[in-house]
């Protein structure tokens, strides 16, 4: 028997109605009345091989786009005995990815170094995937929890507040990261989830460092994996256009950051060139195009009020009216953040307040989850 200890607002959160309402999909795998996304993606059959061109495969993987997303309108009495294809969707989309990997475009950084062959980008990952720790994890989102956290080493940010910096920049140049993670294929990442589910996770939540440098094993590990269970990207959603299409048929739930409202803070604070653009991108795609259940967590910077929280929260109100969003007060100066003066501070109760203030003023829900 599992034995799970809850904070009392994971049985209270789905009280609230509007939660249940956007979340309605995500409640359903929990309760086994929904199939999740990457085991109905399992038996759409891939006529395809694997030493066909980029283009010639990113093209078939929107048209069975599309037939993914007419099965997933249908019953799941309809859909939960469909066979499993030895050549499905999953495997199209770790193809593509492994070939992407040759001239690395998982991200925005479009670094184009070949992974395959042991280069390294600004992540300085390889094709190969670390795990730095697996657990469930009682500290999330209240619907979230127990949610089964898989903690990947690399990270494509640099932020100078960086509070995993020991998985995502420490190491970097200074250790092998065979020392201090486990190397994990597609196989191994599959047992680590299933035995997080036998533990009582009712997600697993793939997160870092970010996941975005180990798309690949992520995508591939879903083909081994056995449970009816949401998979959940948490990221800093730097990634590529590219990148997103091959995993927003897969994913069920996204705890996406949203850190800046503007390019300039993003540049000074994690070294990131076009970020609103990129980021309000992928988080329109996946409200509009995937499955729209989202958590926003956007952590409240001080001084960062007019610039940063009220462009996100107007962003937000008028593109992503479904989304939920965690107005995160847990902002401390860590790693390099005591060069920077102006972010040298926890922010104030009265900063937070008028963050809160101006969602209320905007409709946005953040209550339940924040």
């Amino acid at each position: 028997m599992v034995f799970r200890v809850l904070r009392p607002d994971s049985e209270f959160v789905w009280q609230d109605l509007e939660i249940l309402r956007r979340f309605s999909r995500y409640r359903g795998i929990i309760d086994g009345t929904q199939l999740a996304r990457f085991l109905i993606a399992k038996t759409i059959d891939c006529d395809y091989d694997s030493s066909d061109s980029i283009e010639n495969l990113e093209v078939l993987l929107k048209e069975k786009s599309l037939e993914f997303n007419e099965l997933l309108r249908k019953d799941i009495e309809e859909i939960k005995y469909r066979k499993t294809s030895s050549n499905s969707y999953i495997h199209l989309a770790e193809t593509i990815a492994n070939k992407y990997l040759e001239s690395c475009i998982f991200c925005e950084r479009q670094c184009e170094v070949n992974r395959i062959d042991g280069q390294k980008g600004f992540c300085s990952i390889t094709k190969d995937t670390y795990v730095s720790s697996a657990f469930l994890h009682m500290g999330e989102e209240a619907p979230l929890i127990p949610s089964g956290t898989i903690f990947f080493q690399g990270c494509n940010f640099g932020c100078v507040f960086c509070q995993n910096y020991d998985i995502s920049q420490a190491w970097k140049g200074e250790r092998d990261l065979d020392d201090i993670a486990q190397r994990v294929n597609v196989k191994k990442l599959a047992t680590i989830a299933d035995k997080l589910v036998d533990k009582g996770a009712i997600n697993i939540n793939y997160v870092g460092g970010d996941p975005i440098p180990n798309i690949h094993t992520i995508i591939g590990s879903l083909n081994h994996q056995t449970c009816n269970i949401t998979q959940l990207w948490n990221s800093n959603f730097y990634l590529s256009n590219k990148a997103l299409s091959l995993i927003i048929n897969l994913m069920d739930f996204w705890l996406p950051d949203w850190k800046y409202g503007n390019n300039k803070c993003a540049k000074k604070y994690s070294g990131i060139d076009n970020y609103f653009d990129f980021i309000s991108r992928n988080h329109k795609r996946i409200h509009d195009e995937g499955s729209g259940e989202i958590i926003i967590r956007h952590l409240v910077l001080p001084e960062h009020i007019d610039c940063c929280s009220k462009p996100i929260l107007d962003y937000v109100a008028k593109e992503l009216p479904n989304a939920v969003v965690n107005i995160m007060s847990q902002f401390r100066p860590q790693y390099k953040a005591y060069q920077f003066s102006e972010i040298n501070r926890r922010p104030t109760s009265q900063e937070i307040l008028e963050v809160k203030n101006y969602a209320n003023s905007l409709g946005i829900l953040y209550e339940p989850v924040s």
